[in-house]
């Protein structure tokens, strides 16, 4: 039996990176990895692959093709790129790399809350037209305190406590929605509760048949005109046309999101231009320390896939 092989379904080409830590590391393992060019490279490629790496989406139709695999690894930490019930179906393990952007992610639910409470990007813009009175706009008068608002986090995973530990800290009151817990370091509440009765909600969950549009129309309604949306965690877990409804109307007070639904968004998109809301693209899970730890974190994800499966060669 040949050395086993890691083949990066999709590699990524849009950034500055490199794989050389992961071909590193795994190269001390007697592990090759492939980089196809192309689509019909990976797809040729998918039949030999003891893993895969899929940074995207990886087809549901290419996972008949992986007849070899033990595990598919998303270089992420959403899953929801992978038809994980068909892997299963074929005996596929599907994980992540879950650890590598908590920090990063954290941060930035909290910098667009108080972007959004600050009226930064308004009164930013202002500033650079050389705008310096601005008592006569209306984001003046709509700066709030932080400390003493209540946040409600939906999905209390590593992101999401991280974000209640932040909030906290700022002395925010927290509670949280997540059906998978029947504990945790914060107060659990039923999700109508959270939204009825906090000045912030902050979605933290994955994307799941179940979790897609947790904040859709109805659960739009139900929260506090001067309510504050924020999303770092995947689009699809709000109703944008709803959500750009509700900002235009003043039935909320903004939104702070990372993530949206389609990305890059449409044109024209519903959500752009408005004041009282701030985009930025998908841009959470970044920094040089982030970027540092997915090449090891994943190359460490790998080696244990291939070990826990049998397929790596004992060490000499």
């Amino acid at each position: 039996m040949g050395a086993p092989t890691v083949v990066v379904y999709d590699p990524i080409t849009t950034l500055r990176w490199n794989y050389d830590v992961e071909r590193d590391t795994l190269a001390a393992r007697g592990v090759d990895l492939v980089l196809p060019a192309d689509l019909d490279a990976a797809r040729k490629a998918l039949p030999k692959a003891d893993v895969v790496v899929a940074s995207g989406r990886l087809p549901r139709e290419e996972l008949d093709l992986m007849t070899r695999c033990c595990g598919i690894l998303c270089y992420s930490v959403g899953m929801d790129g992978v038809d994980t019930a068909r892997a299963a179906e074929l005996g596929i393990e599907v994980t992540n790399v879950p650890d590598y952007c908590t920090e990063e992610v954290s941060d930035q639910a909290i910098a667009l809350l108080m972007a959004v409470q600050r009226a930064l990007v308004p009164m930013a813009s202002a500033a650079a037209a050389g705008q310096w009175e601005v008592r006569e706009l209306p984001e003046f008068y709509m700066i709030r305190r932080v400390r003493g608002q209540r946040i409600g986090v939906v999905g209390l995973g590593r992101i999401g406590t991280r974000v209640a530990e932040k909030a906290h800290g700022l002395g925010m009151t927290v509670v949280a929605y997540d059906p998978y817990r029947t504990e945790a370091p914060f107060p659990l509440v039923p999700l109508n509760d959270l939204l009825d009765e906090s000045d912030a909600v902050v979605l933290c969950a994955a994307l799941t048949a179940d979790s897609r549009h947790v904040l859709d129309a109805a659960a739009i309604e139900r929260l506090r005109p001067d309510a504050v949306v924020v999303n770092v965690a995947r689009g699809g877990l709000i109703d944008e046309e709803a959500l750009a409804a509700a900002l235009k109307a003043g039935r909320l007070r903004g939104a702070g999101l990372d993530v949206r639904e389609v990305e890059p968004p449409p044109v024209p998109d519903p959500l752009s231009g408005l004041t009282n809301v701030v985009l930025t693209q998908h841009v959470g899970a970044t920094s040089v320390e982030a970027f540092a730890d997915m090449h090891t974190l994943s190359a460490a994800r790998i080696i244990d896939l291939l070990d826990r499966h049998g397929r790596l060669r004992e060490a000499s």
